[in-house]
């Protein structure tokens, strides 16, 4: 199964609770997990981890925290997914180790290793700022009826012309063109 994992997830919530309010200085890890649930010693090594790579600055005394070290728009989901889990790769083959028993042989190597470009390019080009106009966007009771993120009930043969079945299991979506 092509996942990412809780870690990366939440390092994305972290940021992009620290782009959804610029007006505040900084939050502490324990407001943030608190806010979403996260376990709070988890947290806490994600977010010293996007300090070490360059996505937060860590604000020492009574009123420290963190805080975005780079605007939201030039931060994009592949930077923090590989900064916490390391390089990105959909198979053992086109990772940076490439160690697989059946490479010499094997006849879908090229097609995974486009597929694993393609995916990582894609989120090479989604931005924190981007995910949270989205998020801000699905928000919105006017543009919930047309949102992309939009699971609809119906059944495939009701919903006609425009829909785009993704391979998980939520349902058919609309594509908005």
């Amino acid at each position: 199964m092509l996942k990412i994992s809780k870690k990366a997830d939440y390092g994305m919530i972290a940021l992009m609770h620290l782009a959804q309010h610029p007006d505040r200085t900084s939050w502490n890890a324990r407001e943030i997990a608190e806010s979403y649930g996260i376990p709070l010693e988890l947290l806490a090594k994600i977010l010293q981890k996007l300090v070490q790579r360059g996505f937060l600055v860590s604000h020492h005394g009574t009123h420290g925290g963190y805080s975005l070290a780079r605007s939201a728009e030039s931060i994009s989901a592949a930077e923090v997914i590989e900064a916490i889990e390391g390089p990105l790769s959909l198979t053992s083959c086109v990772s940076d180790d490439g160690l697989c028993m059946q490479f010499e042989k094997c006849n879908i190597k090229s097609p995974l290793q486009q597929l694993n470009d393609s995916v990582v390019q894609m989120l090479g080009q989604i931005t924190i700022a981007q995910m949270n106009h989205q998020q801000q966007m699905d928000l919105q009771p006017e543009y919930l009826k047309q949102s992309p993120f939009l699971i609809l009930k119906d059944t495939p043969s009701k919903l006609g012309s425009g829909v785009d079945y993704q391979s998980d299991c939520a349902g058919p979506r609309r594509n908005i063109d």
